[in-house]
């Protein structure tokens, strides 16, 4: 007959000890394991969307802060880029005003040159100038004019 008893706990965080015993020896033999040790780490970019670009360059385009204009290709946008960037990068200027400039410069390339990003970008901007263009024209007393949908009783 041969008696075997172990011993166990079910936390990861305390060590575990089994424990055997053969009759035919006179020593027990036990095993131990280390306690486990777990980590988790995580980390998150944070994607800009296309509506804070549009309200942080609210008087222009992030084609004007390049330089370039908006059907210009990626070699033409990269070029643009290279170029500011040696004028506006703060290991070369001076003062908090470059690195401010550059990080603006550099929000608008990255945009500009990712395709998928560039295209929500131009979507966006074409309805925000859509939009400008049919506001309603205000007359001077300060009343929007007048249209068949507003003076039909419902």
């Amino acid at each position: 007959m041969a008696a075997i008893s172990s011993a166990s706990s079910l936390s990861l965080f305390t060590s575990t000890k089994f424990s055997t015993f053969n009759p035919n020896k006179l020593t027990p033999t036990s095993i131990n394991f280390k306690r486990a040790t777990i980590s988790a780490a995580y980390a998150t970019a944070e994607r800009t969307s296309t509506e804070t670009l549009l309200r942080s360059s609210s008087s222009s385009s992030l084609y004007d802060v390049l330089g370039v204009r908006m059907g210009a290709d990626t070699r033409e946008v990269k070029a643009a880029y290279r170029k500011l960037a040696r004028v506006l990068h703060p290991d070369v200027g001076r003062g908090d005003s470059s690195a401010d400039e550059f990080m603006k410069v550099h929000s608008a390339y990255s945009t500009l040159s990712d395709p998928e990003k560039r295209a929500d970008y131009d979507r966006a901007l074409f309805q925000r100038r859509v939009a400008r263009s049919s506001s309603p024209v205000r007359s001077a007393s300060g009343y929007t004019s007048r249209r068949w949908e507003t003076d039909q009783c419902w």
